[in-house]
């Protein structure tokens, strides 16, 4: 076998092995870099379009605790900076509350 020979099949080998096996290096040490880019470009898209919803949200919440504390189902009664007049049925006192399931 001359030198030439023996450069060529440790080359070749070493490609047929080699290549593979730097493919998968790279890939099982790219891959958490790549996945936490994308999800940081997702949770940005996210955020412009979230940022819309968010207002809506705390509306409809406000909205629910409003009318909870209205019927007297809220364990621990919001507080808020303006305090708003609570308005109670006319045919309930202030006193008397009415025990409902808490769902």
């Amino acid at each position: 076998m001359q030198l030439t020979e023996a450069v060529m099949i440790i080359m070749v080998t070493g490609m047929t092995v080699g290549v593979p096996l730097l493919g998968l290096t790279l890939r099982f040490a790219l891959k958490p870099v790549v996945e936490t880019w994308l999800r940081v470009r997702e949770v940005q898209a996210r955020g412009q379009v979230a940022a819309g919803e968010l207002e809506g949200l705390r509306a409809r919440v406000a909205h629910l605790e409003h009318m909870l504390d209205r019927h007297g189902m809220l364990e621990h009664p919001v507080t808020r900076g303006t305090p708003e007049p609570r308005e109670l049925p006319e045919h309930l006192s202030a006193v008397m509350r009415v025990e409902r399931e808490r769902v």
